[in-house]
């Protein structure tokens, strides 16, 4: 792909997620150099993001992903954890995420999840292919912080008052 085609293609995904009132902040400062890098918000949420991602490596793919870090209360709690049991809650991300086609990593306490991308522009499958892809990674967000939260509130249940 040459790069006017990946950068039509890197345009008419962010259009694609304008329409849909995601909101895109573009990192204009990577657009010269080859790269491409956007944060993408869906509507009405101000601070979960997943981001889109492209440069000369990833010749004419994109990288969905998502970064997940601890709160510093949370990073506490799951550091209290003993290795077995931080485990248990990596086993449970991961057969979360497997089924839905994304790849996840840990490390140092921040869960990425990640899902390449390939996309013609002017296919309607492809289309179809990249908004379920949005959609699995929203999804993502969520699924991983509740599993989080439910975990964190098996080990250590709140005291009824």
């Amino acid at each position: 792909m040459t790069n006017s085609n990946k950068a039509h293609v890197y345009g008419t995904l962010l259009q694609w997620l304008r329409d849909y009132d995601y909101t895109v902040k573009e990192d204009e400062s990577k657009k010269d150099a080859l790269k491409y890098y956007t944060k993408v918000f869906p509507p009405n949420e101000k601070v979960k993001f997943f981001e889109i991602v492209s440069d000369e490596s990833y010749k004419d793919g994109f990288l969905l992903r998502m970064s997940v870090a601890f709160t510093p209360q949370d990073r506490n709690d799951f550091e209290r954890l003993k290795q077995e049991a931080q485990n248990d809650l990596f086993i449970r991300i991961h057969k979360i995420l497997s089924p839905i086609r994304l790849l996840c990593k840990i490390e140092n306490s921040v869960i990425s999840v990640e899902k390449f991308l390939f996309i013609d522009v002017n296919s309607v499958m492809c289309k179809q292919y990249f908004w379920d892809s949005v959609i699995e990674m929203s999804n993502a967000m969520y699924l991983i912080e509740l599993t989080f939260f439910e975990f964190i509130d098996d080990l250590f249940p709140k005291k009824d008052r």
